[in-house]
């Protein structure tokens, strides 16, 4: 009986320490996940810069398409930077708020053709295709020079909303 009973207690123990566990992981902002994903330390860079890093701390309700590195390393590329200082300060402040909506949107209400006003301003259109049993949701940006940014990692909960990962910077009409 008493094997029965430590093996109980031992049971529920775990078992809460999970439920604990679980709660400490979706308590955690938009930041600090951005922090904490090696593939994200770019974007964590470019919210220091422009100094955004404390909305995505705060308290709400975003949505964010965060780019990796490899989609900033693409964009400094393609507007002939070398670094991510370089870049003006109100433009790399413009692009990010590019990338936020302003509600929390999981992937599964993402629609195709859908447009959505962000942060910035101006809208991105959602565009989803199934080939062979395989969705592609990609994000289409307001300048028609750059190609559809996938979305990869989806559905990432955070206290103030929602992280879509995405490998292109989306850029906004730049008026160029």
């Amino acid at each position: 009986m008493k094997k029965i009973t430590l093996v109980a207690l031992a049971f529920i123990a775990f078992s809460c320490s999970s439920d604990i566990e679980e709660k400490n992981i979706k308590s955690v902002s938009i930041a600090e996940i951005a922090k904490i994903t090696p593939e994200l330390s770019t974007l964590v860079a470019a919210l220091e810069i422009t100094g955004l890093t404390e909305t995505f701390e705060a308290q709400g309700d975003y949505t964010v398409f965060a780019p990796d590195n490899a989609a900033f390393t693409s964009l400094l590329t393609s507007l002939g930077y070398t670094q991510l200082s370089e870049v003006p300060v109100p433009l790399l402040t413009d692009v990010l708020k590019y990338h936020v909506l302003s509600s929390r949107v999981l992937s599964s209400s993402l629609t195709d053709g859908q447009t959505a006003a962000t942060l910035q301003g101006q809208n991105i259109t959602i565009n989803i295709d199934t080939v062979a049993n395989v969705t592609t949701v990609t994000v289409t940006d307001a300048n028609t020079t750059t190609s559809d940014s996938e979305i990869g990692a989806r559905d990432i909960k955070c206290t103030n909303g929602i992280i879509h990962r995405i490998n292109a910077v989306l850029l906004p009409n730049l008026g160029n």
